[in-house]
C-alpha cells in the first residue's frame, strides 16, 4: 500500500525493517534484506533523502526510521493532491463531453459495443463506478463472461452501494443460478423476480445505462443475475456456474457475436429508468427463508428478523447515526437498508413503513 505514496517495493522493505530496529548500518540492512552492503547503503542514503530516515545521534553508519506520521505524511499530502487535481479534470471532460454530445443530438446519445469481451469490461467498468445504485433486468441466456461469474457486485455491495435486480422466473429453475442469487441477497441485494422479463438492462446511478440487443441464436439457457455477463452453456452444465447480469445479442457484428448500447444521459435513459421501475413494482419480492432457500415474499409476509431489529430502532426515535451504531454497521448501510425496505413494503416514507407495520402487526 505504500506505493502510493510514491515507494518501490525494495523501499518499502527497507523502511518496515527499520521501523522494527533500534537503528541499523547497512551491513545490519543488508542481511535483513538479502542485499548487498554497498545496495543497503545506497538504500538508506535514498531514505534519508525521501525523509524515512536519519542518522543516528553520534554515528555517521547508523540509521534509524523516522516516525511514520510525520515522514509518510507529506507524501500522502502530496498524492492526494494529484489525485484532486485529477478528478477535477475528469469532472471538466465529463461536462465537456455531455455538453458536446447534447448539442450532437439524441442519436450520439448512445454508443454500441460488440463483443463478449468488450461488454464484459464495460459491464464492469459501470459497476466499479457506481456510487449510489445499480438497477439490473436479468434474463435468459447467459453469453458473455467466464463461467466463474462475476465478483464484482459482492464487493461493491461491501462498499455500500445498493443493487436492485428483477430477474426472471426462468433463472431460478438453474441450480448454479439460484446459488449466486442466494450469495447476492446475503450481501445485500435486494431481488424480485417476473414471470418474464423482456429485456437485459443495467442502470448505474441512473446517469448510465447498458441495454442488451435481443440474441439471434442462443445455444443455451444460462440463468442471470447483476453480477457479471456469463457465458454460453447449457442450463444443466454444472461448470456453468453463476455469472450475473448477461449482456448478450448480436445488432452488430456476426450473427453470433453479442452486442449492446451504452445509453447517456437523455430521454432514453430516462425512459429505460421508468421502464425498471415499472417492472420492479409489479415484481415479488425475492428473500431468504430460514433455511437458506430462495423464496418469494408475499406482501402481508413480515420482514426478516434483521430487518425488523432496524425497523424497531427506527420506531422509538433514534437517528440513522444512533441505529448504525446499535447495529454495528455503517451509516450508509443503515440508510440503503432503510430505502430497500421502504421498496420491498411498497411505501415511499419512513412514517408510511411505521403504519404499514402496525396495519400488519410485525411487531
Amino acid at each position: 500500500m505504500l506505493d502510493a505514496a510514491g515507494l518501490d517495493p525494495v523501499e518499502v522493505r527497507a523502511y518496515r525493517s527499520l521501523v522494527k530496529m533500534p537503528a541499523a548500518t547497512p551491513p545490519q540492512l543488508a542481511r535483513r534484506l538479502g542485499l548487498s552492503g554497498h545496495e543497503a547503503a545506497a538504500l538508506l542514503d535514498t531514505l534519508e533523502a525521501k525523509g524515512l530516515a536519519s542518522r543516528a545521534a553520534g554515528s555517521a553508519h547508523r540509521f534509524q526510521a523516522s516516525p511514520p506520521d510525520l515522514a509518510l505524511g507529506p507524501l500522502l499530502l502530496s498524492r492526494q493532491q494529484e489525485l484532486h487535481a485529477v478528478q477535477a479534470v475528469v469532472a471538466q471532460l465529463t461536462e465537456e463531453y455531455r455538453s458536446e454530445a447534447g448539442r450532437r443530438g439524441s442519436t450520439d446519445m448512445v454508443e454500441t459495443v460488440i463483443g463478449a469481451p468488450a461488454i464484459a469490461s464495460m459491464f464492469d467498468q459501470l459497476q466499479r463506478c457506481a456510487r449510489d445504485e445499480v438497477l439490473a433486468l436479468c434474463k435468459l441466456p447467459n453469453i458473455a463472461v467466464p463461467s466463474g461469474g462475476n465478483d464484482t457486485e459482492i464487493g461493491v455491495l461491501n462498499s455500500g452501494v445498493g443493487y436492485r435486480a428483477v430477474y426472471e422466473r426462468a433463472a431460478l429453475e438453474v441450480p448454479p443460478e439460484v446459488f449466486r442469487i442466494r450469495e447476492f441477497i446475503r450481501q445485500g441485494e435486494q431481488a424480485r423476480v417476473a414471470p418474464q422479463v423482456p429485456a437485459k438492462l443495467v442502470i448505474v446511478d441512473r446517469s448510465l445505462a447498458l441495454l442488451v440487443s435481443s440474441s439471434v441464436r442462443s445455444t443455451g439457457a444460462d440463468g442471470d443475475s447483476p453480477s457479471g455477463i456469463g457465458t454460453d452453456r447449457a442450463p444443466d452444465d454444472p461448470s456453468a456456474g453463476p455469472s450475473g447480469e448477461t449482456l448478450g445479442g448480436s445488432s452488430g457484428g456476426t450473427p453470433d457475436e453479442p452486442s449492446a448500447v451504452l445509453v447517456h444521459p437523455g430521454v432514453l435513459l430516462d425512459a429505460l429508468v421508468a421502464f425498471f421501475e415499472s417492472l420492479w413494482a409489479g415484481a415479488a419480492p425475492l428473500l431468504l427463508t430460514e433455511d437458506g432457500q430462495i423464496g418469494e415474499r408475499s406482501p402481508e409476509q413480515a420482514p426478516p428478523p434483521e430487518d425488523l431489529a432496524l425497523i424497531s430502532l427506527l420506531l422509538i426515535g433514534l437517528t440513522d447515526t444512533a441505529i448504525a451504531g446499535q447495529l454495528g454497521l455503517s451509516l450508509r448501510t443503515v440508510q440503503r437498508r432503510i430505502r430497500d425496505l421502504l421498496e420491498t413494503v411498497g411505501v415511499r416514507t419512513r412514517m408510511q413503513l411505521a403504519w404499514e407495520v402496525a396495519r400488519h402487526g410485525w411487531l
